[in-house]
């Protein structure tokens, strides 16, 4: 600064002595602009160039002033410009100023006009002043914000949020003041009327670049929808807003159902097929619940697991009861529904006979009752087929096509049979690509009659028993036996009577006086065995 001086008492001395010396004005330009922050201060660079045609053996700074966009001188401003004495300033030249400018809070923001004066001498002793227009804007709020930006961490670049995943919202602020400043920071996660996150914070801000952020969790709570993210910040000079609305899944959708047979048999494998669509691997509860009607005949929970991309999953339905069955297939995760459907199929169970008994309507006439059980909803085909032998010989062997109903069919066949002795019958009934049968034994007693019964009873109903006839047979001898005894006590009881009748002696009458009068003998005469006798 010494130095200056003394250059520029001695340039001043030489301006002096010089002869007719005259102002002139000419001026600097320059491409830069300088910012300053109300109640505070600014540092910087700027670049002028001598735009005119002379060339200046040394430039001196001499002073500055402010004016508004009218024109009018604003004061509240200081600066300050190194280095203030320039030499050797030819046309088209251009120096670098370092200045250091400070403004009153009491400035309003806005643009400005910063005025440089400067003494600019030539070699040949000519003297001009010399004006820099610098364009000077006045912020009034230290912080400026920055555009937030949203994104979803584990997945960078989707517009939509998975349940389970972490949405982060951030922005940059910058202070452009040379103190701190303090700012309120806040959150929200809202939906359907909804706040499912908020927080608030208080920040900060200093000199330069400030980096704010937020990590929002989405729970698994969160229902499938669209959310808003609102991302506030604010202080006392000003606030910056960021909204933006994301969808939300849950990542695992039910796409498809379908079911591998309409109509199964009883007992038969029958599975529904389901094709989901899945961006996450995650365990579900898979629950399926089957009706009869409105009745609950199964209900099934399993885990299961899916991955990403396509997923077929196959359930077991159930098949263990007849008839019309409508299975509701839920997928869950701790309780949320991820998907549901439901298939419809029909249990078809083959008519199986039931039993078969007989009615013996004769001596040798029996009439056979074949009780068939048809459990499904509608009618069904069948054929009955019976064969009866006695002794190895086939006595018959016929097919009968019926049309079974729902419930209990009784088909009813009269047939002759051998008497005394055993009897073999086997009916079978083939229907839906099924056989049941039932097989027994027959006997016959020769009816008996006796003296003391006018007539006997020929009616006998039995009721046989499954495969094998072994139990029939002993059945058959103890009545067999039961009859025998019957006949022999019968035949008993007739003899001791004819006996008793035969040895009563009635009472003596009396005695006539004149003695006993016995009759005389019929005669004898011996014939011969050819002849007939009397």
């Amino acid at each position: 600064m010494r130095r200056a001086m003394v250059t520029l008492i001695a340039l001043l001395l030489v301006i002096s002595t010089l002869p007719g010396s005259s102002a002139q004005f000419v001026s600097f330009t320059t491409n830069d602009i300088i910012t300053v922050l109300r109640g505070d201060y600014s540092t910087g660079t700027i670049q002028l160039t001598n735009a005119g045609g002379l060339s200046f053996k040394v430039v001196s700074y001499q002073d500055f002033w402010v004016e508004d966009s009218n024109g009018n001188r604003v004061s509240g401003f200081d600066l300050t410009i190194h280095p203030g004495i320039f030499s050797d300033w030819s046309p088209q030249k251009t120096y670098s100023l370092l200045y250091n400018i400070s403004c009153n809070a009491s400035v309003e923001g806005g643009t400005y006009t910063l005025y440089l004066k400067f003494w600019a001498f030539t070699s040949e002793g000519s003297m001009y002043i010399v004006h820099a227009e610098v364009p000077l804007r006045v912020i009034a709020e230290p912080l400026r914000f920055e555009v937030a930006e949203a994104y979803v961490k584990e997945r960078l670049g989707s517009p939509y949020i998975l349940n389970g995943e972490t949405l982060v919202v951030f922005s940059h602020v910058i202070n452009i003041g040379h103190s701190n400043v303090s700012i309120s920071a806040a959150v929200l996660f809202t939906g359907n009327g909804n706040v499912y996150f908020f927080e608030n914070r208080t920040l900060e801000m200093v000199p330069g670049d400030n980096f704010v952020k937020f990590e929002i969790p989405v729970g698994y709570e969160i229902p499938e929808g669209t959310y808003k993210l609102d991302y506030i910040l604010q202080y006392s000079d000003g606030s910056y807003r960021y909204s933006r609305e994301f969808p939300v899944k849950f990542g695992v959708k039910l796409v498809g159902l379908s079911l591998q047979s309409s109509e199964v048999k009883l007992g038969e494998d029958n599975r529904a097929y389901l094709t989901l669509i899945s961006e996450r691997s995650i365990g579900l509860n898979l629950t399926v619940e089957t009706y009869k009607g409105g009745s609950l005949i199964s209900n099934m929970t399993t885990p299961i697991t899916v991955s990403g991309g396509t997923d077929v999953l196959d359930v077991s339905l159930p098949t263990d009861v007849p008839g019309f069955l409508r299975a509701f297939i839920k997928l869950t995760f701790n309780g949320r529904l991820i998907g549901e459907g439901n298939v419809s199929y029909t249990v078809l169970a083959p008519p199986v006979i039931r039993n078969v008994t007989y009615e013996r309507l004769s001596e040798d006439g029996v009439v056979f009752t074949i009780s068939i059980l048809n459990p499904n909803g509608g009618n069904v085909d069948g054929t009955l087929t019976y064969r009866i032998i006695s002794e190895g010989n086939v006595l018959y062997r016929e097919s009968i096509s019926e049309t079974l109903k729902q419930g209990i069919n009784e088909i009813t066949l009269e047939l002759k049979l051998p008497v005394g002795k055993v009897v073999e019958y086997e009916f079978t009934l083939s229907s839906m690509d099924e056989d049941s049968s039932k097989k027994g034994e027959v006997y016959l007693q020769p009816l008996v009659t006796t003296k003391t019964t006018a007539t006997s009873s020929t009616n006998s109903t039995i009721t046989t028993t499954t495969e094998g006839g072994g139990s029939s047979v002993w059945w058959m001898a103890f009545l067999v036996v039961v009859i025998l005894l019957f006949v022999a006590g019968a035949f008993y009881y007739t003899k001791t009577e004819g006996k008793t009748k035969k040895h009563f002696r009635p009472k003596p009458k009396r005695r006539s006086p004149l003695g006993r009068f016995q009759r005389p003998k019929e005669p004898r005469f011996s014939e011969n065995r050819e002849l007939p006798k009397k």
